[in-house]
């Protein structure tokens, strides 16, 4: 009885002893067969990772600073989109009818091929003609041969861009490098053929004297001017032989 109580504990030492020794030697396995798969970087994966190390580190700060700027800043983009939004829609409740624009200049030549030019402070063009414009304050710079000029301003105007006529009204005033003045209300500008008419009184003030009459036919080309009477002529070398109370008169 003895003899077989002694021998249970040596039994049962010698089994875990053995489970032991089975674990230790299945993790081994293991290990070795991790260490087989795992492949060993190269010198171009070293230095691709290091340049990916490297980027890194300028990246993420570099995304961090926009994203606080983008929440600091975040009012104001919002503020300024609802604005837009706001003017968006009152401009789709308002039926645009016509075109407005500041500072416009227009560009041309007569049927010589000499340039003019048209300047006005504002132009309006209605949607139904865009033919016809509009122009606040025009004044039209056109050449003449020999390098000659003539200006002509007003305080309104309409302007047919198809047909090159130029309608002035209110205050036209027509200069002449010559030194010669036109003043009336109305002047009708075919730039076209380089003529001027005006169907209304006129004075005229130059260095051959003053002239006052109904109406006028200026031909810019060929300097001839025709005007109709009954009108007043007051010539420089008549000032001192007749009196102003007598002045001369043209007929048509």
């Amino acid at each position: 009885m003895t003899e077989k109580k002694q021998d249970q504990p040596n039994s049962s030492a010698q089994i875990e002893r053995t489970d032991f020794q089975e674990k230790q030697k299945y993790l081994k396995q293991r290990a070795n067969t991790v260490v087989t798969r795992r492949q060993v970087p190269n010198e171009k994966d070293i230095l691709r990772r290091k340049k990916l190390i490297k980027w890194t580190k300028w990246v993420l700060p570099a995304l961090a600073l926009l994203l606080l700027g983008s929440i600091a800043a975040w009012p104001e983009i919002d503020r300024f989109i609802n604005t837009n939004k706001a003017v968006v829609n009152e401009l789709s409740r308002i039926k645009v009818e016509s075109g407005t624009m500041v500072g416009a200049t227009f560009h041309g030549v007569d049927s010589s091929d000499r340039p003019y030019t048209i300047t006005s402070s504002k132009v309006i063009q209605n949607s139904n003609n865009s033919n016809m414009i509009r122009l606040a304050y025009p004044k039209a710079d056109i050449l003449l041969q020999n390098n000659d000029w003539i200006m002509v301003t007003a305080n309104n105007g309409i302007y047919m861009q198809h047909e090159q006529d130029l309608n002035l009204y209110k205050n036209v005033v027509l200069y002449r490098d010559d030194g010669l003045f036109m003043y009336s209300d109305i002047a009708d500008v075919a730039l076209k053929q380089s003529v001027i008419t005006a169907n209304d009184w006129i004075h005229a003030e130059g260095p051959f004297g003053q002239l006052d009459a109904q109406a006028y036919f200026l031909d810019m080309h060929t300097n001839i001017a025709q005007f109709k009477g009954p009108g007043r002529l007051i010539l420089n070398d008549d000032k001192n032989s007749s009196p102003p109370s007598q002045p001369s008169k043209t007929s048509e």
